[in-house]
Order: structure tokens, then C-alpha cells, then sequence
């Protein structure tokens, strides 16, 4: 099975791409040009077509919500044209699968989303109040450099797929909408 993971979360592109359960590909890439550019650009560069996938995966976020809806918008449309699954990741979910922390954390804007990955929820702070996590560096959050959530949700979906789950519908997939608290 070959499957295509792509995250559009922050202003860069992420992208895996995962072939018998093993990551043959994983793309990063943080350029000045919008997003909905570089994809289908970015794919016939890396000699990605579309239609050999048996799958995709992509992240619903938490992230930037316009970089979020294109990617997401994107692989969607991929999925619902060559009618092959596909499943959609929280990419605190996937830190927490993978990195096994207590707390993990990502900075949206002024706001932080810390998940607890024992409680399995999410909280939205503005800071972080002397709280332990593992986050992304170049955040200010936790001492983790960059996690390449295309990487690990490609895995994860990979996985679930294996073990018979079907996918996603694609016409419901959207972005992780979560409004700090007022």
C-alpha cells in the first residue's frame, strides 16, 4: 500500500509519503509562496503522482486555519476524485502517540493548545504557566526541534488502514476549530 501524508498546519509544507508500512519519502519545506501553489508543483517536482496512492492522510490541525482548509480542501478533493481512502490526524494526538509525554503543546497565534495526552483533551492557554511539555522549539514550547507530523500521521494511518479501518468520509473532514476561552 502506498500512501500520501500531507500537513499544511504552519507556514510550511510537510509531506510523507509511506509504502508498505515504511517511510520511503518525507518532504519539508518553508517558503515565502501560499501553500495552494506549491502543492501541485511541489508533487510532479518529486515525481508524486496521485493516482498511484492507495491512500492519503492529512492533518486536521491544530494550526493556521487557512494553510489547514487548502491542504485539507486538497487532499480531499484527491481522495473523493480517485476514490481511495483516506484519514484525517490531530497532530497533538500524533505527538502524544509517538513521543509518549505527559503534556504536548503547539502555539497558534497568541494562543497555545496543550493536550494532555493521559486525559486526552485540550486546553487552549495563553501561556503556559510553568507547565511541563513537550512542544516545538522554534515555538517557545518544550525541547523538541520539529516533529514531522506527514511522518508520524502517515504512519499512524497507515496503521489504522492495516488493522481495517476503511477512512474517513472525505466531505466531512475538516480543520480542528478550537475558539480560546473568553
Amino acid at each position: 500500500m502506498r500512501l500520501l501524508s500531507l500537513d499544511t498546519s504552519f507556514s510550511f509544507i510537510n509531506l510523507s509519503l509511506i509504502e508498505e508500512g515504511r517511510v520511503v519519502l518525507h518532504y519539508y519545506e518553508d517558503s515565502n509562496k501560499k501553500t495552494l501553489e506549491q502543492i501541485p508543483t511541489l508533487l510532479t517536482r518529486l515525481n508524486l503522482r496521485t493516482e498511484e496512492m492507495d491512500a492519503f492522510a492529512v492533518s486536521l490541525g491544530v494550526g493556521y486555519l487557512t494553510s489547514l482548509r487548502i491542504g485539507i480542501t486538497f487532499m480531499k478533493t484527491l481522495a473523493y476524485i480517485t476514490q481511495k481512502p483516506i484519514i484525517g490526524y490531530e497532530n497533538l494526538y500524533i505527538m502524544c502517540q509517538f513521543l509518549k509525554p505527559k503534556r504536548c503543546a503547539l502555539r497558534v497565534s497568541s494562543n497555545i493548545f496543550l493536550r494532555d495526552c493521559q486525559e486526552n483533551k485540550i486546553e487552549v492557554l495563553k501561556d503556559l504557566k510553568n507547565i511541563e511539555v513537550v512542544g516545538l522549539s522554534f515555538q517557545g514550547l518544550g525541547d523538541v526541534e520539529f516533529f514531522p507530523f506527514s511522518l508520524y500521521g502517515g504512519l499512524w494511518a497507515y496503521k489504522k488502514l492495516k488493522e481495517g479501518y476503511k477512512g474517513d468520509n472525505p466531505l466531512t473532514l475538516e480543520p480542528i476549530y478550537l475558539k480560546p476561552p473568553v
